[in-house]
């Protein structure tokens, strides 16, 4: 399994394949939707996308099948920290050196789907993390006396925010971003395509291997919990997504609104969810829309939150998409990505 895993990180995905400056997806985790044949035994494990199960001879597997996780017709692995002590349950994937060079000068982005399930005595535990840039991104989730949600990034003076109200803390997945500035220790932090944070640049922490986790890090220390992982990607950019440039070509142009049409409403390989929020949908053609003709560089320029349009503006874009949308029903055009699809 180690083998595998150095191949994936050998040989990185392009998420834009028309464009050399496109993003590239390094190690991803999609534990799959939740169909009539689903059984915990037959969900996809961590370890068959490329991730290792790090201390699982010292303390048995990280975590296991779940199938409709919280109802939400997705399945999901689940994490379990019922111990007090480390090492923790994590899954880890490491880089080569070329990886970390394309990662510090073209930035980077880790994202994860997490439905918190418990905790045990309210302390923060399971989450993710990145070792980066000689600095450790730690962020980690727990329920508040109320039950609701919580998430603490980990910084000189912790940071924290309330994720949910009325309780809701385990009710539902959430998708949490980490958005890295190129050539900078500055990482934005975003839970549902909502800007948390701007300013985290994490904690130093020199010398620790460069490697991305997810799971209960041993930063947690005693800290116990629960929670259920639908996925978990680790990208190197550029991003020109954020501005509309969905095939990175540096251009905001019309090849970008094809990449709309073909995303839009997925569910996995979204190239045009501009703003991460886990959909691709009228906000990210308004966020198209509001950038068109605008010249992006390959660099660390598009590489930044864009904040969503007003209900206004993303309902404009949208009408007219629908009439077209409607339109072309039965049209006989190529399936969305697939091999010589043809575009309509």
């Amino acid at each position: 399994m180690r083998l595998l895993q150095v191949l994936t990180a050998a040989t990185p995905l392009t998420l834009a394949s028309a464009s050399a400056c496109a993003a590239t997806l390094h190690v991803e985790y999609h534990a799959g939707p939740t169909t009539a044949n689903s059984t915990p035994a037959k969900v996809w494990s961590p370890e068959l996308w490329g991730w290792l199960d790090l201390h699982a001879g010292a303390i048995g597997p990280a975590g296991a099948g779940v199938v409709n996780s919280g109802g939400s017709g997705l399945n999901a692995w689940r994490v379990a920290d019922q111990s007090s002590s480390s090492p923790n349950p994590i899954y880890v994937a490491d880089f080569l050196p070329q990886d970390l060079t394309r990662v510090a000068a073209e930035g980077w982005r880790m994202r994860s789907v997490i439905r918190y399930v418990d905790d045990f005595g309210g302390e923060r535990n399971l989450g993710m993390s990145a070792f980066l840039g000689g600095r450790a991104y730690h962020m980690m989730l727990d329920l508040t006396t109320t039950g609701d949600l919580r998430a603490t990034l980990y910084d000189e003076t912790p940071r924290t925010f309330q994720l949910t109200t009325g309780g809701a803390g385990a009710a539902a997945f959430h998708r949490f971003q980490f958005l890295n500035v190129p050539n900078s220790a500055a990482v934005a932090f975003a839970v549902d395509g909502v800007v948390r944070d701007q300013t985290w640049d994490g904690i130093p922490l020199a010398g620790h291997a460069s490697n991305v986790q997810w799971g209960n890090s041993d930063q947690a220390l005693s800290g116990r919990g629960i929670a259920d992982y639908q996925e978990a990607t680790f990208e190197i950019g550029p991003f020109t997504e954020a501005v509309g440039d969905f095939d990175g070509n540096g251009t905001t142009d019309g090849n970008d609104y094809l990449w709309w049409q073909r995303d839009a409403g997925r569910t996995l390989d979204q190239i045009a969810d501009a703003n991460g929020d886990g959909r691709v949908d009228a906000i990210d053609l308004a966020i198209w829309r509001s950038n068109f003709g605008a010249v992006s560089s390959a660099g660390g320029g598009a590489t930044q939150l864009i904040p969503e349009p007003a209900a206004g503006a993303w309902l404009a874009a949208f009408v007219p998409w629908f009439a077209r949308r409607k339109s072309r029903t039965g049209s006989g055009c190529g399936t969305p990505h697939g091999k010589g699809a043809t575009l309509c």
